[in-house]
């Protein structure tokens, strides 16, 4: 066996090795160090909170609504100014200092918070809040889902971006579907003369179903082609507005104008939960000639026809010699002429001007059983001045005299 203790050049190779490894483990200690302090300060970093987190954002169908207050998170619960976020969503507001209360309006909702008070109230119905509407640096603010889901929207959290999304549009979009079929019904139904089924698009319990019943009972006499074209849907909570254009065209029957109805309607949902009309507001009429009806040259027995020029000439000088009496001798009794002539004549009107109207031109353009309608082409040259104007007189045979029921302007 070979000696290696006494052997004095294995030591010296043994002592080189030593040193090398000796050499390479400090160096790998000062690596191991240096990517330990990388990790730590790494973790220092991520572990370090965001000053300034992003502000929230609000979103009503994916267009910001600008707040002079940024929204605040509050217990868990967003706070917005009240003006911006109300008007935003179509309702009136209003502030009582006094009472320190805010109240919102729009169609026949209101919603109503106090500051510092957990109690708000819905349509008079009270309702609890989770955290109160407060004041800060002069601004009022109040739960924004709150709001929003009183007034019927839908809203989210995006919790990643910080932003909180009310989405109107779906909502409206769906619900007028479902109005555009509503009346879509009823006027098929009038359309067909089934009026009963015309007033299933009423509600039970509408303040105007039997002015509704009533209106159906006059149509009766005639038949007409209806139309309904529905716009400017807006949900507000409960409820729903929307204009509505009704189209009326006469397809026969008891004679009748063409005419086109505007109104505004609230509807409420009835205990099947469908829509139906609650009331409504006409706020314009607009008339329409049927196709041909000017050219139209019916067969007129003589004696009509002088007896219906005759009364129109008697209507002329009514006006022109400021007679109300012969005036009112030509006009139907509770007919819409004589309600146009009463407000006419209470305006003063025979005060202020003088009168010479006559007729340069009139045909009867509808001869029905006992109706009748004269198109004429007038002129009005008192004081000198030369006004000209053409109308449809409708006129009716009541105790075997004709009379004026109704007068339309025509105009081109």
């Amino acid at each position: 066996m070979y000696d290696y203790l006494n052997d004095t050049h294995y030591f010296a190779i043994v002592g080189l090795i030593w040193k090398e490894m000796t050499a390479i483990i400090k160096k790998k200690r000062i690596m191991l160090l240096l990517i330990a302090m990388l990790f730590a300060f790494g973790s220092a970093v991520q572990a370090a909170p965001s000053k300034n987190p992003p502000q929230i954002r609000v979103l009503l169908d994916g267009k910001p609504i600008q707040f002079q207050a940024a929204p605040v998170m509050k217990n868990g619960v967003t706070f917005v100014q009240f003006k911006p976020l109300f008007q935003a969503l179509g309702y009136n507001v209003d502030w009582n200092s006094a009472a320190k209360q805010v109240t919102g309006t729009l169609a026949d909702q209101e919603l109503r918070m106090k500051l510092g008070s957990t109690i708000a109230y819905v349509n008079g119905q009270k309702t609890k809040l989770e955290t109160p509407p407060y004041a800060n640096a002069g601004n009022t603010l109040v739960p924004l889902r709150f709001v929003a889901e009183s007034t019927g929207l839908p809203v989210k959290w995006d919790a990643k971006t910080r932003t909180i999304k009310i989405d109107r549009k779906t909502v409206t979009d769906l619900v007028s579907i479902q109005i555009k079929k509503l009346y879509a019904g009823q006027a098929a139904a009038l359309s067909k003369g089934d009026y009963k089924g015309a007033l299933a698009a009423v509600h039970p319990k509408s303040p105007t179903r039997k002015s509704h019943e009533q209106s159906y009972e006059e149509m009766s006499s005639g038949k007409s082609k209806v139309s309904a074209y529905v716009y400017n849907v807006t949900v507000a909570g409960t409820s729903v507005i929307a204009t509505v254009a009704n189209t009326f065209e006469r397809t026969g029957g008891a004679f009748n104008w063409d005419y086109t109805l505007y109104k505004e309607v609230l509807l409420k949902k009835d205990a099947a939960g469908a829509w139906k009309e609650y009331d409504n507001g006409i706020f314009d009429m607009e008339y329409h000639l049927p196709d041909g009806l000017l050219d139209a040259k019916p067969e007129v027995p003589e004696a009509e026809r002088t007896a219906m020029m005759n009364i129109l000439q008697t209507h002329y000088n009514g006006i022109n010699q400021e007679d109300t009496r012969l005036l009112f001798s030509v006009i139907a009794p509770e007919s819409p002429y004589k309600k146009i002539i009463d407000d006419w004549l209470q305006s003063g009107v025979f005060k202020e001007l003088d009168f010479n109207i006559h007729s340069d031109s009139s045909s009867i353009v509808l001869y029905q059983n006992d109706e009748a309608v004269i198109y004429t082409e007038e002129t009005d040259d008192a004081d000198g001045d030369m006004y000209s104007s053409s109308a449809l007189y409708w006129l009716k045979k009541q105790n075997g005299s004709w009379l004026i029921f109704d007068m339309l302007e025509v105009t081109e």
